[in-house]
């Protein structure tokens, strides 16, 4: 009996210890391995040298040139990882991990101030347009448009610069020039909507002044430009659009952005889910440092305030969207913009035309309304309204300018595709103008004797209606689209009918060739119209594309690209107004606009291109240009103002490792010609 009592009392003592030891030998024996892939959101691509961390344990690893990774003796249960790598958002991904669980993992890693998301669009093209069946279209993803932008401040329009065919030669200016046209006949698309004069203007005089897109590059998805043959969908311009689409909110939890430093602005961005995860909103703001750097400066030079000139300018936008249900989507987008320039010098040093202080705002109110049916019918329906304000005052403060402009208006597109190989395309786009200006020229001395060069308060309607047709034969590698556009103003109560054709064709699975041809008009403005050499008989600008080009694609992610292309160009506004350089003194008349020019612009472009989320991504390009114009009166015959016959420009980035990234750009032109 005593025995078996000390027995009992030893395995009492004995077995927690023992059944301790054989439940971690069980729970280690429980440890599994977690396997997975790290792909980019946007294209599918794997993505090398991203770490993932395990939230809670010193655990980590780091994906291969596959973006596979392996985490080992990873217990069951809920896990959280936390993923990174420079140039891309941070993820937190939560998992369950079950003991018998073999399946892959797969995380999707956005683009840096991209929107969220879970899902992973596979493309298998980096290099696929976004419109129809495109003659000639130049992307930017949020990559490159991140790296491009930031000259003085994140600017998308500056990004554009980098671009073939596109010229611009100072870096203070946010305006280019493409294929010899300049930035006035180049038609900007926010969100579809036609958007004039949305630039900061940060100086008083045209030839020093610094101007600065109003839009936020980190509110801005993808950035295209049409430079040439672009399809019927686009009018009003007649050298080439350029396409800015803003991003939705994410729909998975609120996330913050905010960025400074070397940039003379702070720009921040929020944006999250709707509740129930129907919707989203987004909130982006920017404001200059320039006016806080100009005080420091001059406090240090021990200078009085009220001799530092100050620029200080800010915008805010936003954006809704909101699902009704699975067919019906709603939203609205608003951008709202202010800047304040005030002269460096006393007022008693400026002549009575120079501006002393000058203010502008600049807003647009976009609602829109998207309907799916199904997965072969899209309808998208805008109203929309802008409005722009610019005021300057001379050094006494009287009015140097004061204008402003109004637009309201609705478009409407349809998308239907028929069957797999017959896509139909059509839309209207709808819009009331209302412009108002007054310009004073003042004869010194000070004060000066008020001079009235130009008054004038109008208004006008605009209507466009278009049709495009595509058919796509797939398996012989053949795209064909047919389109015409009917334009109408009520400024020269003109209507313009623009046919556009477009082909492309796949040989051989790695080269395309593309061709395109369209009409191209675009009506006067009112300064050109009702201005100090104003002209009532002015009629729309005309210019007829050509364009042919030949890729060839080298794997998944090199091309090389040749575009020739040749633009005539006929009643082109001009007046000569301006000094002449001739052989006798220069000379200085006045005349009223008139539809006198006729020219033409034809080069041609290489690019050699690499896009890929891993190691070396960017382009090397060269344009050569010829842009001619005569005058019909007189028979001046002339280069273009924007006539650059050579252009060099290479962009590039390398992602070394998961926290070190390098890009940098070089642009060289030969230059514009002088004036005159």
């Amino acid at each position: 009996m005593r025995l078996a009592v000390l027995a009992e009392m030893f395995l009492v003592l004995v077995s927690p210890g023992s059944m301790t030891i054989v439940c971690a030998q069980q729970a280690q024996n429980r440890l599994v391995t977690l396997r997975g892939r790290v792909v980019d959101a946007r294209s599918g691509e794997p993505v090398a040298k991203v770490k993932i961390m395990v939230s809670g344990s010193p655990q980590n690893t780091t994906t291969n040139e596959t973006g596979a990774f392996t985490l080992t003796d990873v217990p069951p249960g809920e896990l959280s990882l936390y993923v990174t790598t420079v140039g891309y958002g941070l993820v937190k991904k939560t998992i369950t991990v079950k003991e018998t669980d073999t399946a892959e993992i797969l995380i999707a890693l956005n683009q840096e101030a991209a929107t969220l998301t879970e899902h992973v669009t596979v493309t298998a093209e980096p290099y696929a347009v976004t419109e129809t069946n495109a003659a000639s279209e130049q992307t930017l993803n949020k990559t490159e448009l991140q790296d491009l932008s930031k000259v003085i401040i994140s600017d998308p329009i500056r990004a554009v610069q980098s671009l073939p065919g596109v010229t611009a030669n100072d870096d203070l200016r946010a305006e280019f020039a493409v294929r010899g046209a300049d930035y006035r006949r180049v038609g900007i698309f926010l969100d579809g909507v036609l958007i004039d004069n949305f630039l900061h203007v940060a100086s008083g005089n045209a030839d020093e002044r610094v101007t600065l897109a109003v839009i936020n590059t980190d509110t801005i998805n993808e950035v295209s430009l049409l430079s040439g043959a672009f399809p019927a969908k686009y009018g009003d311009a007649r050298a080439g659009v350029l396409l800015l689409e803003t991003r939705d909110g994410n729909r998975l939890k609120p996330a913050f952005r905010f960025s400074t430093g070397l940039q003379l602005g702070t720009s921040g961005v929020a944006d999250g889910p709707l509740r129930n995860k129907r919707g989203s909103w987004l909130f982006a703001a920017r404001s200059s440092l320039l006016d806080y750097l100009s005080r420091a400066i001059g406090k240090i030079g021990n200078n009085n305030n009220t001799e530092t000139g100050s620029v200080d300018f800010s915008d805010v936008e936003g954006k809704v969207i909101f699902d009704l249900s699975s067919r019906h989507r709603i939203g609205i987008g608003g951008y709202f913009s202010g800047l304040k320039f005030n002269e460096s010098a006393r007022p008693n040093q400026l002549d009575p035309n120079a501006i002393f202080k000058a203010r502008s705002r600049n807003s647009l109110v976009n609602a829109f309304w998207d309907y799916t049916p199904n997965a072969r019918l899209l309808v998208q329906t805008r109203i929309f309204g802008t409005r722009t304000n610019f005021k300057s005052t001379n050094g006494t403060n009287l009015i140097l300018n004061d204008e402003s402009r109004i637009q309201l208006g609705a478009r409407s597109d349809l998308n239907f595709l028929v069957r797999p190989t017959h896509r139909i395309e059509s839309g209207l786009y709808v819009r009331s103008i209302r412009a108002r200006q007054i310009t004073n020229f003042f004869v010194p001395p000070l004060p000066g004797t008020r001079v009235n060069l130009k008054t004038f308060d109008r208004s006008a309607a605009e209507e466009s209606y278009y049709l495009q047709d595509t058919y796509t034969n797939q398996r012989h590698g053949l795209s064909l689209t047919g389109g015409l556009r009917i334009d109408h103003s009520g400024l020269t109560s003109e209507t313009k009918i623009s046919p556009r054709m477009a082909a492309s064709l796949r040989v051989m699975t790695s080269w395309t060739v593309r061709a395109g041809f369209g009409r191209y008009y675009q009506f006067p403005d009112f300064e050109a119209i009702f201005g100090q050499l104003g002209n009532r008989s002015l009629r729309a600008e005309q210019a007829t594309h050509y364009n042919l080009s030949v890729e060839r694609t080298f794997g998944d992610r090199y091309r090389a690209l040749v575009e020739m292309y040749n633009r005539e160009d006929r009643d082109v506004i001009f007046n000569l107004s301006q000094p002449q350089l001739q052989s006798n003194p220069i000379t200085f008349t006045q005349q009223a606009f008139r539809n006198s020019l006729s020219g033409h612009a034809r080069g041609i472009e290489f690019t050699f291109q690499r896009r890929s989320a891993n190691r070396l991504s960017g382009w090397v390009t060269y344009a050569f240009a010829r842009t001619h114009f005569k005058e019909s009166p007189t028979g001046l015959s002339f280069a273009g103002d924007f006539d650059q016959r050579h252009t060099l420009s290479a962009y590039g980035s390398y992602r070394f490792t998961g926290t070190f990234n390098v890009s940098g750009q070089w642009r060289y032109g030969s230059g514009f010609p002088i004036p005159g």
